[in-house]
């Protein structure tokens, strides 16, 4: 009888790594190509896609089992051979993706099977060429469920972000923080100021001309400054006490 051929051609709104991962996401068939009544992995290869394969269609006409050897050149095409059938005597075909850009993927699906019980040949053909027309179909709305489901996970995630980010903002507004932290630097040195000796005022009175005179700069350097006058002032009162002492006139 031969192999009877058919192919099917669609473009689908998603990426091409998409649309792979969908055709050899063999386990899921049953849930999204409607003709896949049960799929069982027998093997795999050494990156974790099945290598072989076992699936139990129904071919409207009757039901068949079949088992596939894959091979692929990912993500742009998907070759199998048959190793065994129930119903089905011979199967050829490949799955190829194009990538179109913009997200967009083109899938050509060529099947050839003899399946193993007499038919017409027009009912045969036209029995093949509707399932595979819907296994592509299918393909299709599979692919773009999950693009469309990544897109809102990433769309979602960037909304979270940006919601996290106002209600930080919100709550700086709250604590009065509109902006970073100012940086803090520290002051800068005190002028050093040095006292003539005949600066007009007592002993007593410069610890407080040299605290008056810091008091711009700030509590801090004007305690700091009137301990330095304290010091000086004491200092100063001693060495003229020893002055003093020194030319006291001779009793």
């Amino acid at each position: 009888m031969g192999l009877n051929w058919a192919e099917h051609t669609v473009e689908i709104d998603a990426p091409i790594e998409t649309c792979f991962a969908a055709i050899i996401d063999y386990e899921t068939f049953p849930t999204w190509q409607g003709a896949v009544v049960d799929t069982e992995v027998l093997d795999w290869d050494s990156k974790g896609r099945g290598k072989r394969v076992r699936l139990f269609i129904d071919a409207k006409i009757r039901k068949v089992d079949y088992t596939l050897d894959y091979s692929y050149d990912q993500p742009e095409r998907i070759e199998w051979d048959l190793v065994e059938g129930n119903g089905i005597n011979a199967a050829d075909g490949h799955y190829l993706f194009e990538d179109l850009g913009n997200d967009r993927t083109r899938a050509t699906y060529k099947l050839g099977l003899e399946v193993g019980i007499p038919l017409p040949g027009p009912v045969a053909r036209r029995a093949h060429k509707t399932t595979l027309k819907s296994s592509v179909d299918d393909l299709k709305k599979e692919a773009e469920r999950r693009a469309t489901s990544a897109r809102k996970a990433s769309n979602g995630g960037r909304a979270k972000a940006r919601e996290d980010r106002t209600r930080e903002d919100k709550l700086a507004e709250k604590v009065g923080v509109t902006g970073p932290p100012p940086r803090v630097t520290a002051p800068p040195p005190a002028k050093t100021e040095e006292w003539a000796p005949n600066d007009s005022g007592s002993l007593v009175e410069l610890p407080v001309k040299v605290a008056g005179r810091a008091a711009g700069l700030g509590l801090g350097v004007a305690r700091r400054a009137a301990g330095v006058g304290l010091g000086v002032a004491g200092a100063v009162t001693d060495r003229v006490a020893r002055l003093v002492g020194n030319h006291r006139p001779p009793r």
